[in-house]
């Protein structure tokens, strides 16, 4: 791989088709292996587990091969020609639950194994499982990882992006979280099967669910189902915890130090969380009830330290505490209706307050990966920009086993997200303005001379950082109100060859859209208690709009089950309309719409019921197939797409309140959506029933990514003013592949090893960086690729859970009975730069670097490494009641992790160390220079903490 060059070597270009011809050789290997040896018979009866009745026509199958049959009348079945190994077998009839069972050990001879299976019950979809989990699902042709609340206990994660964050295919990056090199906004997060994204916010996120209220997390990185339409790198899907048939509670207080708040290996952090559950008496435990609270507080290692006030809340500070703070809580009501038939109503609420310019991200923005300490204000940070963000999503599932064939699901749901961002609390604005409020409207102090004794005498630019009592440009509130109905059939015919699912989902979207810089600017002005101007406009740039969009879809797919053969055929038809705002102003003359994209608009849109639509198809296909016993190959293909940022399509369509800044931005009603096609190749490999092995090769094309450009528009007198405005015209191609090894040992140990590795590429890593290539290209096409920012090669992760339990220690050690380890460890490329090279030396000998322009984000900086540890220790109180201490390391040796680059050195800024000419360098005192300082804290990743914690189970 190469680091430094300029241009991808034909060994990059290669490597995915070195893996796929890594894959044939491996399965080449195993099916000439295959080919010798003895073999066995397993046979037996198939019974109904309460009057042992014998069942006829029952599909047995031995997962992973094409071996099966079906019971006879009198409930036998027997597969003959089996290689001794470990399988899972898989039981399912009409009418009951499937059964599968891990860890059945053949040998040469006959093993005589009856099994029983239970008719279904409330749940949908009920798999009984027998003989622990399997660390691998031979069955699926995706891509995904499935982590269950008991393995999350034993885990450091505080919420769903953490946990996330440890899975193959996943890579955490200063902008957020990303699934195989797709952007931040390209995943799709759902929790109990709805939509939980904030969809004006950028940042992949929404509605923040704790570890403690989490029941499953599956994170599928390929072969994502027509049930998903709007998920382009991945989906994230997140299933709430239900109440038991017997009451519980669960708590736990975390903080990182036992007496002085700043230390080396404490910021200030406190995290605490609450769950109960328990049936409600006098149903019978028909009726269940879950709720949990959390709440998360710290001042960050950055030192710098202020009280937080927001807006939102007439500036309470209850819900900040410190720097930063985040709360969540959740709610879960489940009925078992009976015959088949359960209704379930989830909320979940969450609330962050912080000053991390990351919690919004405006889609767009060249902000790329970088942290969001806002290092600008780190003199007064009281007068920062903070960022509230508050989301609430109510979720009513309802399913319905209709008959032995028949299948029903249906949902209702409603998103509520809010954001706002405000000058540490203050209003949108004063009635008039009496005083500076732009922190970059004066020389900051100290204020000194750079040259006194020459003819030209230069002013200082002081320490770089605000500090005139300015506060922040920034004034943004948005919220979305989305209402979504869903409704699922299964259907599974007599041939039982077949599994036919479609559906359709709907989503009404209300959104409204407020950003404002410098709010101040235009207000009225009062010297001397006398107002002397009238208001002349909103802030010195702005972007207003209230808009109803809507979007929906229908889709129906056949899983095809033959002889160990599974095949997937789905097709998804999503539409979608901008609302009556686009089209009303299309219809208006006076909007500020090229004419080229009101004819392009008017033909590419189909009027329904008042609102125009466009529509997209999506065929997705999915394959796998046994090619020796327990080693599967499996392979997919799709298409998918997601909706253009709303900002891009209304930005400045409004004649009325226009943004007549120089280059304002223009939205383009005629966007397509972005779409991605995927390829995946791979194999599933079960040695034996403890350990696993799986490797895939992929790519994702994508298509149609939107790119800024520069056009002329006439204002409200006719006059042509120059605009920002956005077109489909990027590519991006993300090739890679992956590994995982999963090994468990016994019931105590259980390890996982990932490795990744994938290159990205495409055209531009933002709207905005394409405007200088439009300009040099024109509205043409240009076929140069580059590397994208959020690019990271390589990374490796390990994790090992060990439990110490009491079956394993003898009476002479009984105090380290139920003592729990869990460690893990990444190394991950480092971060993207353009390198500089020096150009020159300025009159007062320092030397001048500048920026390599034909060799974008060309380097990597130095890579990440961290590790950590989680110790707990359990004090039984009863069978089954307990109370835990613990303590966690995270960062466990202090690696400094670079996330701000020095682009002439290559690593994070060291005291001596050359730095751009544009910026200010320490050892130089330059008038020109107009950066910030390269002493950054947020340069590194955080250092090591030290967390101490209690937790009760009763």
């Amino acid at each position: 791989m190469n680091l430094t060059g300029k241009y991808m070597s034909r060994t990059e270009r290669d490597s995915p088709r070195r893996i796929v011809a890594l894959i044939i050789v491996l399965v080449s290997l195993a099916v000439s292996v295959s080919c010798f040896g003895q073999t066995g018979t397993l046979k037996g009866k198939i019974m109904d587990d309460k009057t042992k009745e014998e069942i006829p026509g029952v599909s047995v199958i031995l997962v992973g091969t094409y071996k099966g049959t079906t019971s006879d009348v009198n409930g036998g079945y027997e597969i003959k020609d089996i290689k001794p190994e470990d399988y899972s077998v898989k039981i399912r009839c009409l009418g009951y639950a499937d059964k599968i069972i891990n860890g059945v050990k053949i040998t040469e001879g006959v093993k005589v194994f009856n099994i029983t299976i239970t008719e279904l019950s409330n749940e949908m979809n009920t798999v009984e499982i027998v003989g622990g989990n399997s660390l691998i699902n031979l069955e699926s042709a995706k891509s995904e990882i499935k982590v269950g609340k008991d393995d999350i206990e034993e885990m450091n994660t505080r919420d769903v992006q953490e946990l996330v964050g440890n899975m193959n295919g996943v890579s955490q990056n200063p902008d957020g979280i990303q699934i195989r090199g797709g952007r931040v906004y390209e995943t799709e997060y759902v929790i109990d099967g709805v939509s939980a994204k904030d969809p004006l916010a950028g940042t992949g996120f929404g509605v923040n669910v704790a570890s403690n209220a989490i029941n499953d997390v599956t994170v599928t990185t390929g072969g994502v189902g027509a049930e998903y339409g709007y998920a382009t790198s991945g989906v994230i899907a997140t299933n709430i915890k239900e109440g038991g048939d017997k009451f519980f509670i669960t708590g736990g207080w975390q903080r990182d130090n036992l007496g002085d708040t700043h230390s080396a290996t404490a910021w200030n952090t406190d995290i605490v969380n609450l769950a109960l559950g328990t049936p409600i008496p006098g149903t019978k435990n028909k009726l269940t009830f879950f709720t949990s609270a959390s709440g998360f507080a710290s001042d960050d290692y950055y030192g710098v330290y202020t009280q937080l006030h927001s807006s939102l809340f007439a500036n309470s500070t209850f819900w900040a505490p410190r720097e930063d703070n985040s709360w969540s809580q959740t709610m879960k009501l489940a009925w078992n209706i009976g015959a088949g038939q359960k209704l379930t109503l989830t909320n979940a609420h969450s609330l962050t307050i912080n000053q991390n310019t990351r919690s919004l991200q405006i889609t767009g923005e060249n902000q790329i990966v970088t942290p969001g300490f806002q290092y600008d204000f780190a003199l007064e940070p009281q007068d920062a920009t903070t960022y509230t963000n508050q989301d609430n999503l109510t979720v009513m599932n309802y399913i319905n086993n209709l008959s032995s064939r028949w299948h029903m699901e249906a949902s209702l749901a409603r998103l509520f997200t809010n954001s706002r961002a405000d000058a540490n609390g203050r209003p949108f604005r004063d009635a008039s303005a009496d005083q500076v409020y732009d922190p970059e409207s004066i020389v900051k102090n100290p204020v000194t001379l750079y040259n006194p004794k020459d003819s030209f005498v230069y002013v200082n630019p002081g320490p770089g950082l605000y500090n005139n009592g300015g506060i922040s440009t920034v004034w943004h509130d948005h919220y979305a109100n989305d209402y979504t109905i869903k409704l699922k059939f299964d259907y599974i015919p007599e041939s039982k060859y077949h599994y036919f699912t479609f559906g359709f989902d709907h989503t009404e979207e209300d959104y409204q859209w407020v950003d404002i810089t410098s709010p101040w600017i235009g207000a009225p002005v009062r010297v001397n208690d006398s107002v002397i101007t009238p208001s002349s406009s909103v802030g010195s740039s702005s972007d207003i709009w209230h808009v109803k969009p809507q979007q929906g879809g229908f889709y129906a797919q056949d899983l095809i089950t033959y002889k160990g053969i599974l095949a997937t055929l789905a097709l998804r038809y999503n539409y979608f309309a901008a609302g009556s705002y686009v089209d009303d102003a299309i219809n208006n003359p006076q909007a500020p719409i090229l004419e080229a994209v009101r004819q392009s608009y008017l033909a590419h849109t189909t009027d329904i019921l008042g609102l125009r639509y466009k529509s997209r198809l999506l065929p997705k296909i999915r394959v796998s197939f046994p090619v020796t016993e327990n080693n599967v190959l499996y392979f997919n293909y799709g298409y998918s797409m997601q909706m253009p940022a709303p900002q891009f399509v209304y930005a400045g369509l409004n004649p009325v309140y226009q943004d007549q800044s120089y280059l304002a931005n223009l939205g383009n009603p005629d966007l397509n959506p972005e779409v991605t096609v995927s390829y995946e190749l791979g194999v599933k490999s079960q040695i034996n029933k403890d350990f696993a092995v799986s490797l895939v090769a992929y790519e994702n094309d994508k298509f149609d990514y939107i790119v800024a450009a520069t056009t002329e528009v006439p204002d409200q007198t006719g006059a042509l003013v120059e605009k920002t405005f956005y077109i489909n015209q990027d590519y991006a191609l993300i090739r890679g592949a992956e590994l995982t090894l999963s090994r468990r040992i016994g019931k105590s140990l259980t390890a996982v090893f990932d490795g990744a590795y994938q290159i990205a590429t495409g055209k531009s890593s933002s709207a905005l960086e394409s405007v200088l290539q439009i300009e040099q290209n024109g509205f043409v096409s240009t076929s140069k690729m580059q590397y994208l920012a959020w690019d990271r090669p390589y990374d490796f992760k390990g994790s090992l859970i060990y439990i110490l339990d009491s079956n394993r220690v003898g009476p002479r050690f009984k105090v380290f009975r139920d003592i729990h380890f869990f460690i893990d460890a990444h190394f991950q490329a480092g971060i993207r730069y353009t390198p500089y090279q020096a150009t020159g030396v300025d009159p007062y000998g320092r030397v001048i670097y500048e920026e390599i322009q034909s060799e974008p984000y060309a380097d990597i900086g130095p890579p990440w490494f961290w590790t950590d540890l989680k110790i707990s220790k359990n004090i039984r109180v009863g069978k089954k009641n307990y109370l835990s201490f613990s303590i966690e390391v995270r960062n466990l040796f202090n690696n400094k992790n670079a996330q701000i680059i020095d682009p002439v050195t290559g690593r994070a800024y060291q005291y001596g160390d050359p730095v751009p000419y544009d910026e200010i360098d320490p050892k130089y005192l330059n008038p020109n220079a107009t950066g910030l300082p390269p002493t950054d804290p947020s340069r590194y990743l955080p250092p090591r903490q030290i967390l101490y914690g209690v937790n009760f189970k009763f």
